[in-house]
């Protein structure tokens, strides 16, 4: 008997034109519902079976990184961190594009308090 897998494949578009032609895919393995609520928001496709041409493991070029600020559920402010299409930075960070969205962390959804550019 099989069991459902608890990850997915995800990537971004980095560089190319428009609509993407000639873009790199950076693609990663995350968790099932990592970017649930948010993808389309930061740039993230969730890759399908018959999706070509995804490279894994690149550590140049990689895509941007936003740290996500939420509240748990004992009032305590925590972030997370995403990767993010260069191209969407500025409509995440000061457009309000995650405004009123959840985001999943370990299991749960909490609302979205902030969007920043992580920082080292």
């Amino acid at each position: 008997m099989a069991t459902e897998s608890k990850t997915q494949v995800y990537y971004i578009n980095l560089g190319g034109t428009v609509a993407n032609i000639g873009a790199m895919r950076f693609a990663w393995r995350g968790k099932k519902n990592l970017y649930k609520n948010i993808a389309a928001g930061l740039g993230v496709v969730l890759a399908k079976d018959t999706d070509k041409a995804l490279m894994f493991g690149a550590n140049n070029p990689r895509p941007a990184e936003v740290r996500i600020g939420y509240t748990d559920a004992s009032g305590n402010s925590k972030s997370t961190v995403r990767f993010c299409e260069p191209d969407s930075i500025a409509s995440v960070t000061t457009g309000g594009t995650l405004n009123k969205k959840k985001v999943w962390v370990a299991g749960k959804e909490y609302n979205i308090n902030s969007v920043n550019i992580k920082s080292n």
